[in-house]
């Protein structure tokens, strides 16, 4: 059988359906595993049609079947696949990633919790959100009891914590279990959310208002670089930099306080154009990335080690600013940190650049 990815679905077909490099679906097939619908006029999603070219009918069409992949590629959008021509991604185009967040309408997203059960950022409307990553393999998993005093201070005041752990569930639960979350608390260990929102670490933060739009797009939510202080074997830090650590987390969470109590009178809401101008928007290097990711992470999901590997390493060297792919994939200490030597000789190599680029937040 053949599997295709794409988005948050998987679908399965017969061999057939794979040529070398084309990927030949029917209508129904097509429908199945991308959610376009082939139309007379072309590829179609919605009021969004991408025209078949006339001069390629003949080679994109044949016994009632379109070579999706080249309709895909042909649209700006990544196609990836494993070496047996098995295992395909359609990714998300750039452009198509960029044209959504620009409108600051937030993209809707549906994902687990620890016991299964799904949650789709929509069925928040009506609630300010506090959409944040974390991960185990981060010091930011002491984040959770945080935003849990958050959250049980303000949530009468129809406010959320959304926790995105960019992990998989095993990995993330001992946190989630330790912090007594009752906040939603969700798993993306393909890094959906981070592709759909462009984050590239953790932790990172978006303020969605009760309409669901962003108030402020992706930011550092409230660390700071203190940690490359530290004694890389006693893992103690200096006071100066706890302090300064502790200081910015305080403005940081006084500034979502002010925000939740406040609503756009806060002067850490961002204004539409304002939004606007500060969103991370994707290239299509990052969209490729992010495809390589998601087969990496299927294959390693089926024991195939070297060849997930080997498309996550693609994946970082497509997005080299995307700490979170790599810290997934890395090498884990005793304390389940991914904090090894690689790690912190990618962070020497940031020289004077941040680790975590601070957030424009003013002291409420």
């Amino acid at each position: 059988m053949i599997t295709v990815l794409h988005d948050q679905r998987q679908t399965q077909w017969p061999d057939g359906a794979v040529d070398g490099d084309t990927l030949w679906l029917d209508a129904e097939a097509i429908a199945a595993a991308t959610g376009w619908a082939w139309k007379p006029d072309g590829l179609c999603h919605g009021d969004v049609c991408v025209p078949l070219p006339p001069a390629s009918k003949n080679s994109m069409v044949r016994d009632g079947r379109l070579d999706i992949a080249a309709m895909w590629r042909r649209s700006g959008q990544p196609v990836v696949h494993d070496a047996a021509h098995r295992t395909w991604v359609l990714g998300s185009g750039a452009a198509q990633r960029g044209a959504a967040l620009v409108t600051l309408q937030a993209p809707d997203f549906e994902l687990p919790d620890l016991s299964g059960r799904l949650h789709r950022l929509s069925q928040y409307r009506g609630r300010k959100v506090f959409l944040a990553t974390w991960a185990s393999w981060c010091g930011c998993r002491l984040d959770l009891p945080v935003w849990q005093s958050l959250f049980e201070e303000l949530r009468d005041r129809a406010f959320t914590v959304i926790a995105v752990a960019l992990d998989n569930a095993d990995a993330a639960r001992p946190w989630i279990e330790a912090a007594k979350a009752t906040y939603p608390c969700l798993i993306d260990a393909d890094h959906h959310v981070a592709d759909l929102y462009n984050f590239v670490n953790v932790p990172q933060a978006v303020w969605i208002d009760e309409e669901g739009r962003i108030v402020r797009p992706p930011e550092t939510a409230g660390s700071t670089d203190g940690f490359r202080a530290m004694d890389r074997k006693t893992f103690a830090m200096p006071e100066a930099a706890i302090a300064e650590r502790n200081r910015v987390k305080t403005v940081y969470i006084e500034a979502v306080r002010d925000w939740v109590r406040r609503g756009a009178a806060s002067v850490n809401a961002l204004h539409a154009r304002r939004a606007a101008a500060k969103l991370p928007l994707p290239s299509d290097a990052i969209a490729e990335a992010h495809a390589r990711f998601r087969l990496g992470q299927h294959l390693m999901r089926q024991g195939r080690t070297d060849e997930g590997q080997a498309q996550i390493a693609q994946a970082t060297t497509l997005h080299p600013d995307s700490w979170a792919m790599w810290r997934q994939a890395a090498a884990k200490n005793e304390r389940g940190l991914a904090s090894g030597p690689e790690f912190w000789a990618r962070v020497d190599a940031l020289g004077t650049r941040p680790y975590y680029p601070q957030a424009d937040i003013e002291a409420a």
